[in-house]
């Protein structure tokens, strides 16, 4: 029997791009499972629309499917979304949702065994909310361009050529076209002419379409939630991530990081504005404060202000829950370090002071290709 085992990532939309993956180093970790117990599986990235609408995105999801062999008879398809990659996968897999794709899709769902969330902003999430504003598309803009940039390069060179454009962490939101073509060529200068012209498509297409940014508001959630459907026959399961307060991160900065604060100003700001909870969507009702990996108690409480510092954590929960993992949004993919995978000492780029570390990042992986295989009972 063979498994299709589906990575769709989430509003940053590459499988690959100018040769960075988005799940770092998790297909590996998922076939090395698979592998040991015998299985033939296959694992397939998804690349997606980076801030389409969801229908779109969704429908994009479907044709991967089709294009790769998920249509055939036998072949066990699994989905794993990560952020708003999960929200894709949802609707996808919904039996109520018409995606233009005929007799294809009914096949698919028929296939489809699972439907694996991590980090998913199932009841939406604050943060959304301000990057349909000018300022918050300058962000997501910024944000997106040093994360891609920022995992080919060392902290200080790249942080060291941010500040020779911008004078004050203002500019940030502030930026003017002018500013904007000047971080940009500044931070990717080091590519390719190849890459380079595969970035710039790229983030063009953040700038051009942001459907899902108003989808994804706690409001546009309370509207998807009403109307699409769970499909009965697939199991759908989520992992929830937090990570501490800025409060507690910047109180831990020692002088080793003085040169590089970037990267922990940057996470502050994006746990600030997904903090803010709104009044009359609530998420998921409160849960325990215990991480998943450990069983301990997590040195700070869930509640609704908590969050990986893009998701609010209560809004993560969906279907059958495995746990909180003490992580930040982009810990959980792989890129809670730099350099070489097998790299101990890399530097965390959203500056969380989450400590996600290999071991807990190989325990999340094995589970989720556990609960792929049903050997999670």
């Amino acid at each position: 029997m063979k498994h299709k085992v589906y990575l769709i990532p989430g509003i940053f939309g590459f499988a690959s791009l100018g040769g960075i993956s988005y799940f770092r180093q998790v297909s590996e970790s998922l076939t090395d499972v698979f592998e040991r117990r015998g299985l033939d599986v296959e694992i397939i990235g998804v690349k997606t629309l980076p801030t389409a609408s969801l229908r779109h995105r969704a429908r994009r999801l479907m044709m991967t499917v089709r294009d790769t062999g998920g249509l055939e008879e036998g072949v066990q398809v699994h989905w794993v979304g990560h952020s708003l990659g999960a929200i894709d996968a949802r609707l996808a897999a919904s039996p109520n949702t018409e995606l233009e794709m005929g007799d294809a899709a009914h096949q698919i769902r028929k296939n489809l065994r699972t439907v694996v969330s991590v980090s998913g902003p199932h009841y939406g999430t604050p943060l959304a909310n301000f990057l349909t504003t000018l300022y918050g598309k300058n962000l997501l803009y910024v944000v997106t361009l040093i994360v891609v940039s920022g995992l080919r390069r060392r902290p200080i060179t790249l942080l060291g050529g941010v500040f020779g454009i911008m004078g004050k962490i203002n500019d940030l939101l502030g930026l003017d076209e002018t500013l904007l073509n000047q971080v940009t060529n500044e931070l990717l200068k080091d590519f390719s002419p190849t890459a380079e012209a595969e970035v710039r498509t790229f983030l063009r297409s953040i700038l051009d379409d942001q459907g899902c940014m108003v989808q994804a508001t706690p409001e546009g959630m309370d509207l998807f939630n009403s109307s699409v459907h769970d499909h009965p026959e697939v199991r759908y399961v989520s992992y929830a991530t937090a990570a501490p307060p800025p409060t507690e991160v910047i109180r831990r900065i020692r002088l080793r990081n003085a040169l590089t604060p970037f990267n922990k100003v940057l996470y502050s700001i994006l746990w600030t504005l997904t903090s803010r909870s709104h009044a009359h969507y609530g998420y998921h009702p409160p849960i325990r404060s215990e991480d998943a990996i450990t069983k301990r108690p997590l040195p700070f409480a869930i509640t609704e202000s908590t969050s990986d510092g893009v998701v609010p954590t209560l809004s993560q929960i969906w279907g059958e829950f495995r746990g909180v993992i003490r992580a930040d949004h982009l810990d959980v993919i792989g890129h809670y370090l730099r350099g070489p995978f097998d790299s101990k000492d890399g530097a965390d780029w959203f500056g969380s002071g989450a400590k996600f570390d290999r071991e807990s990042f190989q325990w999340l992986w094995e589970d989720v290709a556990n609960v792929l295989m049903r050997e999670d009972r």
